[in-house]
């Protein structure tokens, strides 16, 4: 990690004395640009220092401070004024004196250091002004909508707290700060420890407002805020929570503050370890850059993040302000108890507070989906950071070297210091490790990582400790070689692809780095072997399922275990990898399924692999466990889950039928598709049957399981050709027109087949119906449902194009060439992806073609939002004309673009060719295997 002087240069080397504490006491009066204050430092020996001076001196760090006096006190010396010398590229003040030498100072001397400054406070009154250091602002209450209200707040990380007050601004020195502020009576206040005292300022409108000290205490989690605030709290806690609002919102803080009530307790239970100071506060703020701070005691949040009526507001709203809370609770003890050292572990400090936040939000069951989509959200997380963290053009640096490549300097933030993808990473090795620990135990919960971790908190409670130290101390609970372990999931890129191959009467494991559309071995880059949790779940000959851990830490690895025994590895797809199994192990993997052997977890780890390796170029090495055998497999999955022996997880289902569409829709454009499509037809309707309930679907009200009509919708879809889907589809069409009489509660997730299917076989009436809700959305409609507008046109619009009658399909087709210039009229069209009749199709290609000029030239009008408009739509209404529906006329849609190259001014059309050629890639490696997939499954 490079950084400038000031930044990470300690200032424990250069000091012979610390301070013991701070005790700070400032003066604000709002309607002023600055405020004052003095600081006292008492002194302690510094053991650690490499400076060699003969006579007294000190540095700190101070920013846009204004020192105007020092003194150094001693016992037996009395007051010694020191001289004062700015460093300001440096953010610091030399402190000194020739009269005292080293030697006079003792720690009997009792040596304290007495600063008074001014500093500065920043004014914010738009969302670009930086919320740093010391700033103000006023604000509009809610309840006479008046203007002056004050609120001044205080941001520290990383480095504000030196504009502050003069301060060794470094985690590593972690000192008790008491707090006295002055300022306006009417004003509340609020800091990291509790309000002990409350004096007026005789004839004056000011009160002197005294804090308990803190708990030893990082200067970047340091804070206080004065202003117009309002008050609320939890009355039935064992422990103060309260909020301090904007004046009016107090009702609006209600959900937040319910819970921080139902967390806390469950934090200090999972922990082991008491919440370490005497109140937990949160403070909403009318602007914060980095829209949330978790100062110790004293949580600041940007109050549009967490302000809310509970009883309107919409789940995804309230599980952020779950989540919200829970990171800040997490932040109390691991970041603010227990830190860690430079801030180029923010990712590791981060990705805790985020993964002990969500567990723990799932204990809680404050909502039942907190617990319910837990494992589940976690894995679908992990399976997006994946597809990132596997391409070659566009890698993500490993940890190690996202730490070493990070810049800090006195303009440093956090939102500088802060990187998403190491974040996320983060988050993916603290549950693997966590994981590691629960395995090893064969325990349900991560009670025995919540275990060592206690031990970790309580023995370094106070302290700032190296990440290293960390791990070191977990290690001494668990038999697996955690700092091993870490280190090369922190070095390394990427994760690997384990192949699980059948080798005699074992199983055998190999492992090689994973590049998507890319063998490791022709891209010339390292394939070090990771330390790779196998996790493998067995069938003993008691028929009971065993847990084997190991750790492939070599490139391969075979295994005494009968391979038939195998039900799956890496359990419950806790750990970063993917694994494709030799074709001869599909029976028993389908058996697995078939008997409901195979977790849900685990399963759905399996269908991911298989549909994010589907279409890869097939490797020199193994080549037979790729190419047709992952088309083949999933598909084979695909069938198992329509088994009627197979329990029904909406979660596994949505996920195979989400890699069915991408099969789909491939082979629409890319094969002869009627035979797939037959065993399309055939598959769909066994699902359909299977799931049943039908005459139920509009019966469950506001309250029903998301994934289960999610998945009901692609059913309902993907079983569209049938007459029992089509009778759904009309049943729920004439509710939603209908639902001011029938009082049916139409869920937002079936819009889409709702509208599609009954597009399929629309008449006349029935278009212009849907037509008209595209020109004019109705309201009206949406009160039995709990879509949006948004949400009810899109799928509308979207819907146009599954007409098959010629005629209808004409009239979309000019609707769009009528509003070329509307966003998003393109979504019109989208059902032509899905017909593969040449006829259909023809229809398209014939419009395409006799509108695209006029298209373009009206698009590279220059000075004019429409031409622009018209240019984006034209862009996509190429890549879905040319890179799909024209692709079994490859040649024809190749000459077109190079005669429109030719005459048509540049617009981009030869560029947008080659990208839907990249993009077909993967879709013709698919639709190779078509022939083999119609002799595997007889079609």
């Amino acid at each position: 990690m490079s950084s400038e002087a000031g930044i990470a240069s300690s200032l424990v080397l250069v000091n012979a004395f610390l301070p013991k504490s701070y005790d700070l006491k400032v003066s604000v009066d709002h309607s002023k640009p600055n405020f004052s204050g003095s600081v006292v430092i008492p002194l302690t020996k510094n053991d650690q220092c490499v400076e060699d001076s003969s006579t007294f001196s000190m540095i700190l760090h101070a920013h846009k401070l204004v020192v105007m006096k020092a003194t150094l006190q001693m016992s037996d010396v009395g007051s010694i004024p020191l001289k004062i010398v700015t460093l300001r590229d440096r953010m610091m003040i030399s402190l000194s004196t020739s009269e005292v030498v080293m030697s006079q100072i003792t720690e009997k001397a009792s040596p304290t250091v007495t600063i008074s400054f001014m500093g500065c406070i920043n004014s914010i009154k738009t969302f670009n002004d930086d919320t740093y250091g010391v700033f103000k602002t006023n604000y509009s209450d809610s309840i006479e909508g008046k203007s002056d209200n004050f609120v001044i707040a205080t941001h520290c990380q990383p480095f504000g707290c030196r504009t502050i007050f003069p301060v060794i601004d470094e985690l590593v020195i972690k000192v008790p700060i008491k707090l006295t502020i002055t300022t306006k009576s009417s004003f509340k206040a609020v800091s990291n420890a509790l309000l002990e005292r409350t004096t007026i300022v005789d004839m004056t409108e000011n009160s002197v407002f005294e804090f308990k000290p803190t708990p030893p205490i990082s200067p970047s989690i340091f804070g206080f805020v004065i202003g117009d605030l309002e008050c609320v709290e939890c009355l039935d806690s064992s422990i103060p929570i309260r909020a301090f609002v904007t004046k009016g919102d107090g009702p609006l803080i209600n959900y937040a503050l319910k819970v921080a009530e139902a967390l806390l307790p469950k934090f200090v239970d999972t922990l082991g370890v008491q919440y370490p100071l005497e109140k937990f506060d949160i403070v909403t703020l009318p602007f914060l850059s980095d829209g949330v701070m978790e100062n110790w005691g004293m949580v600041t949040i940007f109050r549009n993040s967490v302000l809310m009526d509970a009883n309107n507001a919409d789940d995804s709203g309230k599980f952020q302000v779950r989540q919200l809370i829970a990171h800040q609770l997490t932040h109390q003890w691991i970041g603010n108890l227990v830190t860690l050292d430079d801030w180029k572990y923010m990712w590791l400090i981060e990705a805790f507070a985020t993964w002990v936040g969500n567990y723990l939000l799932s204990l809680a069951k404050i909502e039942n989906s907190d617990f319910a989509d837990y494992e589940i959200d976690r894995v679908i997380s992990m399976e997006s950071f994946m597809d990132k963290d596997c391409l070659l053009q566009n890698r993500i640096p490993s940890l190690h070297e996202h730490m070493m490549k990070l810049r800090l300097n006195k303009d440093s933030r956090t939102n500088s210091i802060f990187e998403r993808d190491a974040y996320e990473k983060g988050m993916i090795l603290v549950n693997m490790i966590a994981s590691l620990f629960k395995f090893e135990r064969n325990e349900e919960s991560f009670k025995g990582f919540f275990s060592a971790l206690k031990n970790v908190l309580e023995g370094c409670k106070h302290q700032t400790i190296k990440p290293f130290e960390l791990w070191q101390q977990l290690n001494s609970y668990l038999s697996v070689d955690l700092l091993t372990f870490v280190q090369t999931w922190t070095q390394y890129e990427g994760y690997p692809l384990v192949k699980v191959k059948i080798s005699g009467d074992k199983i055998k494991f190999e492992q090689n780095r994973f590049f998507f559309n890319d063998d490791v071995n022709n891209v010339g880059l390292e394939n070090p072997p990771f330390h790779v949790p196998l996790s493998l779940k067995i069938l003993t000959e008691t028929k009971e399922v065993k847990l084997v851990n190991l750790i492939l830490s070599d490139r391969s690895m075979e295994v005494d275990i009968v391979p038939s025994s195998l039900i799956s590895v890496n359990a419950n797809k806790s750990f970063y990898y993917r694994t494709v199994y030799d074709p001869k192990f599909v029976p028993i993997v389908l058996k697995n399924v078939a008997s409901n052997m195979l977790p849900s977890l685990d399963l759905f780890g399996i269908i991911n692999d298989y549909g994010k390796i589907l279409g890869q170029p097939e490797p020199s090495i193994d080549a037979e466990l790729f190419g047709s055998n992952q088309l083949m497999t999933l598909l084979n999955i695909c069938d198992a889950l329509a088994c009627e022996e197979w329990e029904d997880d909406f979660n596994v289902l949505r996920c195979a039928l989400d890699y069915l569409e991408v099969v789909n829709t491939t082979f629409v454009h890319f094969s002869r598709y009627i035979e797939f499509k037959r065993w399309l037809d055939k598959f769909s309707l066994k699902l359909f049957n299977k799931l049943g309930g039908w005459d139920l679907v509009l019966d469950s009200g506001n309250e029903y399981d998301v994934s289960e009509y999610q998945v009901r919708n692609m059913v309902l879809q993907l079983a569209s050709a049938s007459k029992e889907s089509q009778s759904v589809c009309k049943k729920i069409f004439k509710s939603f027109f209908n639902s001011g009489v029938s009082n049916k509660f139409i869920p937002k997730e079936l819009f889409t087949s709702m509208f599609n299917v009954t597009m399929m076989n629309a008449n006349m009436n029935e278009y212009k119906q849907i037509l008209n809700l595209v020109k004019n959305s109705n309201v009206s409609y949406l009160k039995h449902s709990n879509g949006s507008i948004q949400d009810l046109q899109t799928a509308a619009v979207s819907s146009l194009s599954f007409t098959t009658k010629p005629e209808l399909l004409s009239k979309t087709l000019h609707f769009v060439n009528n509003n070329i210039d509307s966003k998003l009229i393109e979504f019109a069209l989208i059902g032509f992806k899905y017909h593969y009749e040449t006829v259909i199709k023809d229809i398209i290609w014939g419009w395409y073609k006799v509108n695209y000029d006029q298209w373009v030239k009206r698009s590279l009008r220059k000075g004019s939002d429409w031409s622009k408009q018209i240019g984006v739509t034209v862009g996509n209404i190429t890549r879905l004309v040319l890179g799909e529906v024209m692709q079994y006329k490859h040649e024809d849609a190749e000459k077109f673009v190079a005669q429109k190259s030719k005459e048509l001014p540049p617009h981009q059309l030869s560029e947008r060719w080659e990208a839907v050629e990249e993009e077909n890639a993967e879709r013709r490696a698919i639709a190779s295997y078509y022939e083999d997939v119609v002799a595997q499954f007889s079609m």
